[in-house]
């Protein structure tokens, strides 16, 4: 069973808020359902907040005081010592983070949930100091084993981690100088002292094959080894489909289906069909793996999932959420073989708006194993080798295309915002070496995928919040006005017009998104936009999804990789299991002069599941959101290594490239051969003294004339490279 969310913030917010009201720490955890060990950290909460000022205790009871100037946050590290509380309450959040210079730091380190103090608001903003620290985010840590004559210390990697780790020769655990380590801190900094640790894990020599993964997926805490008892679960799975399972189940065996994924894609958690129907219409099937029929809630499958939070995706490896036996094989939708869905069954109109639709438990047997490049290459040429090799599926397919055209242009319509990012895909060569860092291209069956997934989603959301069932919700909700007032700022200044006005307002962005597709601030533009903007999230209230001008939204189609869309599963299924409109009675009531029949719907789930799935919800919210966060941020550094990695042997080389950012520091140029970025620090321009343009985006030589803009092309050589730091520096070619 999930536990409550156990955030301090929410443990704040639960207080009452006079004394007349106060209550016990017994009594508030037995009110939030809490567990013995979450009771006991309720009560270290309690006495922070009273020591600090956020609470008062009278009579062995707790309520909330009134208190300016305090508030808790999270602790963001610099590389220059200081460092910012982010406030965890929306509304501080407003009035921007919290710096805290180094010496008001106390023991906190970065990540560490804290109680901070407002002690002066300047031209710069709010300053303050680290009055407690709730959580500790840093147990460990990897870095450096340094080993001198007289002292043996650990030098985090991560740089917003500043102090030295000393280490007594004790707890180096074999460690040679050089080798990279995971430490852990027994004694946190104060006062100037360093803080202290012992080595609890020898990764290796820096450079070895695979090393980067092992530091990264200990840095931000990603769960890589499968307990003992999650794998005996797994084991337990039997591969073989009986027949009693197929009980209740739609029998879609004979449906034309197919899975559509990347060439390198390993599990297969969706498949599609596509049917014409006598009346014009057409009917869209979109057939999920049935992980919950697996993974039951509760088991020690489910709770390594609900841990993990999200499967991780590194180029030439893959942390699942769940193990191989049921992500590779079990669950995944193989081609020619019985596998277990859910199924959505869409009927659409011409114009691609559905207008019935059918969620069921099924059995499938996808026919097909495309790839994107083979169904694009199909589209492209149905008259091709690859169309004919097809043809058992080619007609579904173009329909398919067809349908995916009419889907776009509904979201278009409705205000959706379309944003093209590149990505970066790493191309090996038959040694398994890097070979080239390419820009990734989207083709139409991206598209196509991406269209009927997000329609599958929309269409169980709307069911679910039809029958106002509990359900973790995917939300994005409208932007801060501050930071898009901004962001127009700088979309003007390259001579754009952009506006929020109007029945909807995604339409700005929208716009300008389509107006910058091709040009060279496309790139710039589009990261600020989406700055500009807040994060999807989990959570239990239902509040729209703005960037895809949804008003109701979930995620469905990836139980393998994500844990939300299990509980969506979960939730789905027991409203099938107990029929989807509850039950309905007509009772006799009495009118005065008159009887009469009244129709009474009794809700779907009772009372006691509806108010324990809810509080669960509020805790599968914020910890997948959360993982997701960390996921994303684990693959966005590694492929930041790879790209670093890949240069060091390239310092001295020239490259052709165009400046994609300029800065008072120097401008960013992404090279045209290659799809890495790098800097042109100011300092590299030695011909003449340049002064930054900020409104036009430019660099200018002040005695010279020479300047350096956004989209010049321009010709740079590789510099230097800091493995450290991720960051390449490139210097320009005269011409």
């Amino acid at each position: 069973m999930l536990t409550t969310d156990l955030s301090p913030q929410r443990i704040l917010q639960a207080l009452p808020n006079s004394k007349s009201r106060a209550v016990t720490s017994e009594r508030l955890a037995e009110t939030l359902g809490l567990t013995a060990s979450q009771a006991a950290t309720l009560a270290s909460y309690l006495a922070e907040f009273a020591r600090a000022g956020l609470a008062a205790k009278s009579g062995g009871k707790f309520y909330r005081k009134r208190a300016p100037g305090l508030l808790i946050g999270t602790l963001r590290g610099t590389r220059s010592g200081h460092a910012f509380v982010i406030p965890d309450d929306e509304r501080e959040r407003a009035d921007g983070d919290l710096f805290i210079g180094e010496r008001a730091l106390g023991t906190a380190i970065h990540g560490d949930k804290v109680i901070a103090r407002v002690v002066a608001t300047t031209s710069r903003g709010r300053e303050g100091r680290i009055e407690a620290v709730l959580q500790q985010a840093n147990p460990t840590t990897v870095g450096r084993f340094i080993k001198l004559k007289n002292q043996t210390f650990v030098s985090p990697l991560d740089e917003k981690l500043h102090h030295d780790i000393s280490i007594a020769a004790s707890d180096a655990l074999g460690a040679t100088d050089g080798d990279i380590v995971n430490v852990e801190i027994t004694r946190r900094p104060i006062a100037g002292r360093p803080p202290w640790g012992r080595i609890i894990e020898v990764l290796g020599r820096e450079g070895t094959p695979g090393i980067d993964i092992e530091i990264i997926l200990r840095k931000h805490r990603l769960p890589h080894v499968f307990p003992d008892p999650v794998l005996r679960e797994a084991e337990a799975v039997s591969e073989r489909i009986e027949e009693a399972q197929l009980e209740g189940r739609a029998d879609l065996r004979e449906l034309l289906t197919v899975t559509i994924d990347g060439e390198t894609a390993r599990d297969f958690d969706d498949a599609v069909s596509l049917e014409a129907l006598p009346n014009g219409r057409v009917r869209l099937g979109v057939h999920i793996a049935d992980v919950s029929y697996y993974v039951p809630e509760g088991s020690a499958l489910d709770e390594e999932a609900f841990r993990r939070g999200t499967s991780v995706y590194f180029p030439e490896r893959a942390i699942p959420m769940l193990p191989e036996r049921l992500s590779n094989s079990i669950c995944s939708l193989n081609p020619r073989m019985d596998r277990l869905t859910m199924s959505a069954l869409m009927e659409l109109d011409r114009e691609g708006r559905v207008v019935d639709y059918k969620l069921t438990p099924s059995v499938i047997h996808s026919r097909e194993r495309m790839t994107y490049t083979s169904v694009n290459e199909i589209i492209s040429d149905p008259l091709g080798e690859t169309a004919s090799r097809y043809s058992h599926i080619k007609e579904m397919l173009l329909l398919m295309h067809e349908l995916t055209l009419s889907l776009i242009r509904v979201r278009e319509e409705r205000g959706a915002i379309d944003f093209d990012l590149p990505e970066a895909e790493i191309l090996f060569n038959d040694e398994g070496h890097m070979s080239g860092i390419i820009r990734s291209e989207r083709n139409i069956a991206h598209r196509l995928i991406e269209e009927f997934m997000l329609l599958a989603n929309e269409t169980v959301a709307r069911h679910l919040e039809k029958l106002a069932v509990p359900a973790p919700y995917r939300i994005h909700e409208e932007p801060n006005p501050d930071k898009v007032e901004a962001f127009a700022e700088i979309a003007q200044s390259f001579g754009h017009k952009f506006s929020m006005h109007g029945r909807v307002p995604q339409r700005g962005f929208q716009h300008l998104a389509r107006e910058i597709r091709g040009r060279p601030e496309e790139r710039m533009l589009s990261y600020l936009m989406l700055r500009s903007m807040q994060r999807a999230r989990y959570a239990p209230q239902n509040l729209g999804h703005f960037g895809l001008a949804i008003k109701t939204y979930t995620h469905f189609t990836s139980p393998i990789r994500r844990y939300p869309d299990l509980i969506v599963h979960r939730i789905l299924r027991e409203v099938i299991e107990r029929g989807s409109r509850g039950r309905d009675e007509w009772h006799a009531v009495d009118l005065g002069s008159k009887r009469a029949l009244k129709l009474i719907s009794w809700p779907v789930l009772d009372e006691e599941r509806e108010t324990s799935l809810r509080a669960s919800l509020e805790t599968i919210g914020g910890h997948s959101s959360a993982r997701e966060r960390a996921a994303a941020d684990a693959e966005r550094e590694l492929m930041d290594w790879r790209k670093v990695e890949f240069m060091a042997e390239r310092v001295g080389d020239e490259f052709d490239g165009v400046i994609t950012s300029v800065r008072d520091y120097g401008f960013y140029v992404e090279l045209n051969e290659l799809f890495i970025e790098g800097l042109v620090h100011i300092s590299a321009l030695v011909d003449d003294r340049y002064e930054y343009q900020e409104r036009k985006h430019k660099l200018m030589g002040a005695r010279r004339g020479r300047q350096f803009s956004l989209g010049d092309a321009i010709r740079v050589q590789v510099m230097r490279v800091d493995r450290t730091r991720h960051l390449i520096d490139f210097a320009v070619i005269k011409v």
